[in-house]
């Protein structure tokens, strides 16, 4: 028994190893894994399921014909006399006895009186045939969204997402119709994606006013926004979105498959719903984008991405993406194209300095001070006489002290949260230097670092590159500038094993393909004629190759090549 239990045991930390390595190795190509590249490698490895047996789920039961049958068995299932939000009324009519069932909370119980109540008492059936659904479909005129419903599973999924079940006795169909209230908090400003310049709307919890919102900037046929189910005992549904022919088929049908795969008793944020979909669940970095911005999304929409809509949730998911996708600003397209520029080769200065600077400072330090200047180290040297602890040391401190602030400046209410900030962060960057504990060059490091960690618009791949500013300031405290680059060459490794939908995560640059003009150094907008390529889009062009004929720099002999017939010289010839 002792010898089991360690095996057991043993088991379970090679596969904590396992798990934890993968973070920071190369992961091959699993056959059956999507991609959009022709290439497959063979896996051999296989997750093993925590189950003996699978849950069969139920077959779906036929409605009951009987009024009482049917009432008896919604009163049992929604627990009607415990819950009397839970609502069954039963209606009496010269041609049929009728019962309408639904949640008060969810329902507006004045439209149900008006737009559904008084047209079945008014309605006559017709006198040669029997009584169908779509004769009481065209009774209801005034309800825009009425469906049929033949099973009992159906009619339970129609109640709990908010509408209303009618049920003529003797007949074993009914009726789902939409008269949901209208509830929740109105359409506000972003608050992790603010911008200067730009729409000042955000995405909220409910999924038809993120429709709306998207639906009313993206006004085309082509723009598909597919229901599939959330969960067994699902908050809402999730919505796909995709514009047909532009899109890759293949990326919205790999979409959908993992969408449809899963099978959960419920899913409450869009968080959740990217790591049963994802490529890389145990890696530190994301390879998918969470946005409350419509504009951003509509963006990745229109280069050949597919976003997903989660009822409850006020974020969009957005794949395949890319590391530079990241690291870019909404508010990018709304300046002019160098000072887009800018503001992105500043940001990726900011992710180099916040993985970095800790570790290199370290390294200096404490393994190559002749590195540098004599009077830069020998002011270190005496900010750090009387220091006791090692430099590693005090930054690590700092670090998480850092972390204490901002989680409980999250965590407080909004009114002191920037109070608990700024107080917190001078108490204690004054109170460590003066108690001695870690000298001033050390404050400054730790603030550069968090101020460069800060010009991430992605709060995602801040957290990661948290993480990864830790694991190189060990490795650096132990093997100085050899350890640095050892932690360099496996991040860099293991972000080019990364893939966001069958799409490398360093894209365009591993693998290396010519950049579409919008990665680091953001060209003008109407010189960008393509697609980025790595979405694989169906339409590769997103405009004509001259949006300026009437410039006066454009030689007129390109405008023949192009056949362009808004220029001048050609309506001229014409003429």
């Amino acid at each position: 028994m002792g010898n089991r239990a360690l095996r057991g045991l043993y088991v379970m930390e090679n596969s904590w190893i396992k798990k934890f390595l993968s973070i920071f190795s190369h992961e091959p190509v699993p056959k059956k894994t999507f991609s959009l590249s022709p290439s497959r490698t063979v896996y051999s490895n296989t997750i093993p399921l925590g189950r003996s047996k699978v849950t069969k789920r139920k077959k779906s039961s036929s409605l009951p014909p009987e009024k009482s049958d049917l009432q008896k068995v919604l009163a049992h299932r929604f627990r009607s006399r415990r819950n009397p939000d839970f609502i069954i009324r039963s209606l009496q009519t010269s041609w049929g006895q009728i019962t309408i069932a639904f949640y008060q909370s969810l329902t507006d119980s004045n439209q149900i009186q008006e737009f559904l109540i008084g047209p079945l008492v008014e309605f006559t059936p017709p006198a040669d045939k029997p009584l169908c659904a779509k004769d009481l479909k065209d009774q209801l005129t005034y309800c825009h969204v009425v469906k049929e419903v033949f099973s009992f599973d159906d009619t339970l999924k129609s109640i709990i997402t908010g509408m209303t079940f009618v049920h003529i006795d003797g007949y074993e169909w009914g009726l789902a119709l939409d008269f949901l209230g209208q509830h929740g908090r109105s359409v506000s400003e972003p608050h992790t994606e603010t911008v200067v310049q730009g729409p000042y709307d955000a995405f909220v919890e409910d999924i038809r006013i993120n429709l709306y919102l998207l639906r009313t900037r993206l006004a085309t046929p082509d723009f598909i926004a597919e229901n599939i189910p959330a969960g067994e005992r699902e908050s809402g549904p999730i919505n796909l979105l995709y514009i047909d022919g532009l899109t890759n088929p293949k990326v919205i049908r790999e979409i959908r498959r993992r969408l449809e795969s899963i099978d959960v008793d419920m899913l409450y944020n869009v968080g959740q719903l990217e790591q049963f979909i994802e490529d890389r669940p145990f890696s530190l970095f994301s390879q998918m984008i969470t946005s409350e911005r419509p504009d951003r999304t509509i963006s990745f929409l229109m280069e050949g991405a597919v976003a997903v809509l989660l009822n409850g949730s006020p974020l969009a998911l957005i794949a395949p993406v890319t590391l530079w996708s990241q690291v870019h600003s909404p508010e990018d397209i709304y300046y002019r194209w160098p000072i887009s520029t800018f503001a992105r080769l500043l940001r990726v200065i900011g992710v180099l300095t916040t993985i970095f600077l800790p570790a290199v400072y370290t390294a200096m330090v404490v393994f190559h001070p002749e590195m540098l200047p004599t009077d830069l180290m020998l002011a270190i040297a005496s900010a750090r006489e009387h220091v006791p602890f090692p430099t590693a040391f005090s930054l690590l401190f700092l670090e998480i002290a850092f972390d204490f602030i901002r989680e409980a400046a999250l965590r407080v209410p909004k009114m002191i949260g920037p109070t608990i900030g700024i107080v917190g962060a001078i108490i204690i960057g004054q109170a460590v230097v003066e108690a001695g504990i870690v000298s001033p060059v050390a404050i400054i490091v730790a603030a550069i670092t968090g101020l460069a960690g800060f010009s991430i618009p992605q709060y995602s791949l801040v957290n990661s590159f948290r993480i990864a500013r830790l694991f190189l300031l060990f490795l650096a405290n132990f093997l100085g500038f050899y350890g640095v680059l050892i932690g360099l060459v496996v991040l860099v490794h293991h972000l080019a094993g990364l893939k966001s939908l069958g799409v490398p995560f360093l894209s365009p640059f591993s693998p290396l393909r010519n950049p579409s003009g919008d990665t680091f150094i953001r060209t003008a907008a109407f010189s960008v004629e393509k697609r980025p390529f790595f979405t694989r889009p169906m339409d590769k062009f997103k405009q004509r190759p001259l949006n300026r004929p009437w410039d006066p720099r454009i030689p007129p002999e390109l405008l023949l090549i192009t056949g362009d017939l808004s220029s001048p010289q050609k309506k001229g010839e014409q003429s």
